[in-house]
Protein backbone atom coordinates (compact mmCIF):
# COMPACT_ATOMS: atom_id res chain seq x y z
CA UNK A 1 0.00 0.00 0.00
CA UNK A 2 1.30 3.66 -1.04
CA UNK A 3 1.27 6.03 1.48
CA UNK A 4 0.48 8.66 -1.17
CA UNK A 5 -3.01 10.03 -1.50
CA UNK A 6 -4.93 9.02 -4.58
CA UNK A 7 -5.78 12.78 -5.52
CA UNK A 8 -2.91 16.00 -5.29
CA UNK A 9 -5.30 17.86 -3.25
CA UNK A 10 -3.00 21.04 -3.17
CA UNK A 11 -2.78 21.09 -6.72
CA UNK A 12 -6.29 20.40 -7.67
CA UNK A 13 -7.32 23.17 -5.56
CA UNK A 14 -4.47 25.41 -6.95
CA UNK A 15 -5.41 24.47 -10.72
CA UNK A 16 -9.40 25.15 -9.82
CA UNK A 17 -8.37 28.63 -7.76
CA UNK A 18 -6.52 29.80 -11.21
CA UNK A 19 -9.14 28.28 -13.74
CA UNK A 20 -11.97 29.81 -11.76
CA UNK A 21 -10.61 33.01 -10.34
CA UNK A 22 -9.18 34.24 -13.32
CA UNK A 23 -12.18 33.37 -15.52
CA UNK A 24 -14.56 35.12 -13.33
CA UNK A 25 -13.16 38.23 -12.83
CA UNK A 26 -13.06 38.26 -16.84
CA UNK A 27 -16.39 37.47 -17.08
CA UNK A 28 -17.59 40.17 -14.60
CA UNK A 29 -15.49 43.03 -15.49
CA UNK A 30 -16.21 42.08 -19.58
CA UNK A 31 -19.72 43.39 -19.74
CA UNK A 32 -19.15 46.41 -17.49
CA UNK A 33 -15.77 47.52 -19.44
CA UNK A 34 -17.91 46.86 -22.43
CA UNK A 35 -20.88 49.64 -21.63
CA UNK A 36 -18.62 51.79 -20.29
CA UNK A 37 -16.68 52.05 -23.54
CA UNK A 38 -19.63 52.01 -25.31
CA UNK A 39 -21.03 54.90 -23.20
CA UNK A 40 -24.48 56.66 -24.52
CA UNK A 41 -25.04 54.09 -27.51
CA UNK A 42 -26.65 51.29 -27.47
CA UNK A 43 -24.96 48.43 -25.34
CA UNK A 44 -25.09 48.20 -21.95
CA UNK A 45 -24.29 45.38 -19.54
CA UNK A 46 -27.60 43.03 -20.42
CA UNK A 47 -26.79 43.10 -24.21
CA UNK A 48 -23.37 41.96 -23.62
CA UNK A 49 -23.30 39.54 -21.33
CA UNK A 50 -26.25 37.74 -23.42
CA UNK A 51 -24.07 38.35 -26.70
CA UNK A 52 -22.80 35.12 -27.87
CA UNK A 53 -19.54 36.45 -28.60
CA UNK A 54 -19.13 37.25 -24.79
CA UNK A 55 -20.85 33.68 -23.41
CA UNK A 56 -18.58 31.59 -25.93
CA UNK A 57 -15.55 33.71 -24.79
CA UNK A 58 -16.10 32.99 -21.32
CA UNK A 59 -15.76 29.19 -21.94
CA UNK A 60 -13.05 29.28 -24.30
CA UNK A 61 -10.65 31.54 -21.47
CA UNK A 62 -12.05 28.62 -19.29
CA UNK A 63 -10.70 25.96 -21.58
CA UNK A 64 -7.44 27.70 -22.35
CA UNK A 65 -6.85 27.88 -18.30
CA UNK A 66 -7.46 24.45 -18.22
CA UNK A 67 -5.09 23.27 -20.86
CA UNK A 68 -2.13 26.06 -19.19
CA UNK A 69 -3.29 24.60 -15.66
CA UNK A 70 -3.13 20.25 -17.46
CA UNK A 71 0.61 21.45 -18.18
CA UNK A 72 1.61 22.49 -14.77
CA UNK A 73 -0.11 20.10 -12.98
CA UNK A 74 1.48 17.43 -15.35
CA UNK A 75 5.10 18.49 -13.91
CA UNK A 76 3.40 18.81 -10.47
CA UNK A 77 1.20 15.04 -9.87
CA UNK A 78 2.99 13.00 -12.70
CA UNK A 79 1.23 10.24 -13.60
CA UNK A 80 -2.00 10.90 -11.40
CA UNK A 81 -2.56 13.65 -14.03
CA UNK A 82 -5.68 12.10 -15.52
CA UNK A 83 -7.30 11.51 -12.16
CA UNK A 84 -6.59 15.20 -10.86
CA UNK A 85 -7.34 16.79 -14.20
CA UNK A 86 -10.91 15.17 -14.26
CA UNK A 87 -11.46 16.13 -10.43
CA UNK A 88 -10.11 19.52 -11.36
CA UNK A 89 -12.59 20.11 -14.42
CA UNK A 90 -15.77 18.98 -12.35
CA UNK A 91 -14.82 21.34 -9.71
CA UNK A 92 -14.47 24.13 -12.06
CA UNK A 93 -17.36 23.18 -14.07
CA UNK A 94 -19.30 23.57 -11.17
CA UNK A 95 -18.39 26.59 -9.84
CA UNK A 96 -17.77 28.16 -13.07
CA UNK A 97 -21.36 27.64 -13.65
CA UNK A 98 -22.45 29.22 -10.19
CA UNK A 99 -20.31 32.39 -11.68
CA UNK A 100 -22.78 32.10 -14.74
CA UNK A 101 -25.77 32.09 -12.11
CA UNK A 102 -24.21 35.48 -10.17
CA UNK A 103 -23.34 37.26 -14.28
CA UNK A 104 -27.25 36.45 -14.65
CA UNK A 105 -28.29 37.93 -11.30
CA UNK A 106 -25.82 40.79 -11.73
CA UNK A 107 -26.45 41.76 -15.34
CA UNK A 108 -29.75 39.73 -15.80
CA UNK A 109 -28.38 39.03 -19.63
CA UNK A 110 -30.56 39.67 -23.39
CA UNK A 111 -30.56 37.64 -26.01
CA UNK A 112 -30.61 38.90 -29.22
CA UNK A 113 -34.55 39.70 -29.73
CA UNK A 114 -34.43 41.36 -26.64
CA UNK A 115 -35.32 38.36 -24.10
CA UNK A 116 -34.27 37.99 -20.68
CA UNK A 117 -31.92 34.63 -20.92
CA UNK A 118 -32.33 31.60 -18.52
CA UNK A 119 -29.35 31.12 -15.97
CA UNK A 120 -27.68 28.19 -17.48
CA UNK A 121 -28.37 28.34 -21.40
CA UNK A 122 -27.54 25.16 -23.51
CA UNK A 123 -24.25 26.79 -24.41
CA UNK A 124 -22.99 27.25 -20.48
CA UNK A 125 -23.85 23.03 -20.02
CA UNK A 126 -22.18 22.33 -23.22
CA UNK A 127 -19.39 24.47 -22.24
CA UNK A 128 -19.18 22.54 -18.28
CA UNK A 129 -19.10 19.27 -20.35
CA UNK A 130 -17.07 20.61 -22.75
CA UNK A 131 -14.37 21.39 -20.02
CA UNK A 132 -14.38 17.65 -18.91
CA UNK A 133 -13.39 16.46 -22.60
CA UNK A 134 -10.83 19.02 -22.65
CA UNK A 135 -9.14 18.59 -19.47
CA UNK A 136 -8.64 14.90 -20.63
CA UNK A 137 -7.22 16.25 -23.68
CA UNK A 138 -4.93 18.40 -21.76
CA UNK A 139 -3.64 15.80 -19.80
CA UNK A 140 -2.92 13.26 -22.48
CA UNK A 141 -1.36 15.87 -24.87
CA UNK A 142 0.69 17.04 -22.14
CA UNK A 143 2.42 14.46 -21.08
CA UNK A 144 3.98 14.02 -24.86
Amino acid sequence: MSDQSRFDWRAIMQATAIIVGITAVIGLIIPVAGALIDGAGPLDTRNISGNQIYRWLFWAIAWGLTVWQGSWMLRTVGDRIIDDMLVTSILVAILLLIVKIIVWLAYEPTGPSGASLLPITGLDAGGALVLLVVALIAARTNRF
